[in-house]
């Protein structure tokens, strides 16, 4: 009888023990488990930023908000073929705008009219 009680308190000390090493196991595994979700998180902004950096749009990439990174390069293209938009739209307004149309020379006119003398006077100035 008394080997009975030795081995059920034999077995309830083995029990306590793998029930602390699978909870301090479990701890560790949960642990790692944020570390790992921790770094995936840093790599994915990491990347995030480098394909705003590789476009020269670095100071947009805190503005943009991506799910889903399968649509980081659409999100990149669209924003670079807006931001291209924009300065092509304002290199136009702010680019030189004639305001007098061109004057036709003396020697287009005489040409458009046939008179050969007319043109050879436009050129020669007399």
């Amino acid at each position: 009888m008394e080997e009975n009680q030795q081995q059920q308190q034999v077995e309830t000390e083995v029990q306590q023990q793998e029930s602390k090493l699978l909870e301090e196991t479990q701890s560790e595994i949960a642990e790692l488990q944020k570390q790992l979700a921790a770094q995936r998180e840093s790599l994915r902004a990491e990347k995030i930023n480098f394909a705003f950096e590789r476009e020269g749009l670095k100071d947009f990439a805190e503005f943009i908000h991506i799910e889903d990174d399968s649509k980081l390069n659409e999100t990149v293209a669209k924003l670079k073929g807006l931001i291209d938009g924009i300065k092509s739209k304002a290199k136009q307004e702010v680019g030189y705008v004639p305001s007098e149309h061109k004057q036709e020379k003396a020697y287009d006119q005489a040409k458009q009219q046939g008179n050969t003398k007319g043109m050879i006077k436009s050129l020669f100035g007399i």
